[in-house]
């Protein structure tokens, strides 16, 4: 018989994971394993992989002999018994050894913590653009429960709730029974299972959908929620886009839009990652400004960092504490203002202005 040992510097710390009864040798097991081996009789160490004889099994357990004091039983659960359907009496196994007991003395090995312990590895390692493929098998308020197979051996994964969308589902039940590409995030010991992501798979999809867009183009997407200013827009699973209340279809009512409703818009204008989303097609304002162009406006109201002007619904500019002060200027509420441009972030969708010279 030939001894495997673990490819690491602390194979008890690399199979917690696999048994909460793992533990190093006691000093009392330290005696007895001098004994033992003195009398030709070897004495197990936990966290070793053994080439074992395969004598059959009981109802409880397979049994192995490999020279110890007692059998090698590994518990006859299907985890362990599909990698022994056609293993004969007396042909060599290699079998964990997870456990050892003095009283009663009793050995446990496994022949699954072998594999998984590989797999978890080589699945931790994955790099970005590698995924599983899992079964979303049931849901809970925290998350999802997730089954995946991977080299071979069946796995458990948790996915939290957050990462199984883009945004948070609107019906987090639509996804249940369906078999999905998933990312993996982390191995959990504690926990003994894998946290997957359905959002770090989609993360990859948006390059190649964003160029898939074009203006003038019908699209159908979900709201997955509101806010006093407009709603935000998801469709082919991975792209999200804001509809500003401005616009958005008059026949439309923000009190009667809620999240999982189904609407259809236009792309309106894509700067760097972000969309943004129309239900109208028109030119506005915004779509016109530049720096340099004098603009009359309505002053809504006085800030401490500065005022705030309107030219339409749509489109607020500021200007600045630091130009007020700079220029001694004075705005009054709900009067007109002709204000100059000399800055436009469009990715923020904001204006700064100062005034004409």
């Amino acid at each position: 018989m030939t001894d495997h040992l673990i490819d690491t510097q602390d194979p008890f710390e690399e199979y917690t994971f696999i048994t909460k009864k793992t533990k190093k040798l006691s000093p009392y097991q330290e005696q007895h394993l001098s004994l033992y081996e003195s009398a030709g009789v070897r004495f197990p160490k936990i966290g070793t992989i053994y080439s074992l004889k395969y004598l059959g099994r009981t109802k409880k357990d397979h049994l192995f002999e490999g020279g110890f004091k007692d059998f090698v039983m590994v518990e006859a659960r299907p985890v362990e018994n599909k990698y022994l359907e056609n293993t004969e009496i007396g042909q060599d196994v290699d079998v964990l050894v997870l456990d050892v007991v003095e009283t009663p003395f009793t050995i446990r090995g496994s022949i699954s913590a072998i594999y998984e312990s590989r797999v978890q590895r080589e699945l931790v390692q994955l790099s970005e653009d590698d995924f599983i493929v899992g079964l979303i098998k049931e849901s809970s308020p925290a998350g999802y429960k997730v089954a995946f197979s991977y080299g071979g051996v069946t796995l458990t994964g948790f996915m939290p709730n957050t990462l199984a969308g883009m945004n948070k589902l609107s019906n987090p039940e639509s996804i249940v029974g369906k078999t999905l590409e998933l990312g993996v995030e982390s191995f959990s010991r504690e926990e003994g299972t894998y946290i997957v992501s359905r959002r770090k798979y989609l993360q990859t999809l948006v390059p190649q959908m964003m160029k898939k867009l074009e203006l003038g183009v019908a699209y159908r997407g979900i709201v997955t929620g509101t806010t006093e200013f407009g709603i935000f827009v998801e469709w082919w699973d991975c792209l999200t886009g804001m509809i500003h209340k401005t616009n958005m279809n008059p026949d439309y009512k923000m009190s009667q839009i809620h999240p999982g409703m189904a609407i259809e818009f236009f792309i309106k204008e894509v700067i760097k990652d972000k969309i943004i989303l129309t239900q109208i097609l028109k030119a506005s304002l915004w779509d016109e400004i530049k720096v340099g162009m004098v603009l009359r406006g309505k002053v809504k109201e006085n800030k401490n960092f500065g005022t705030l002007v309107a030219f339409d619904e749509e489109t607020v500019g500021l200007v600045h504490s630091s130009e007020i002060e700079k220029h001694s200027l004075k705005f009054t509420p709900d009067t007109e203002a002709d204000v100059k441009i000399i800055a436009i972030d469009r990715l923020n969708r904001k204006i700064f202005l100062s005034v004409p010279r």
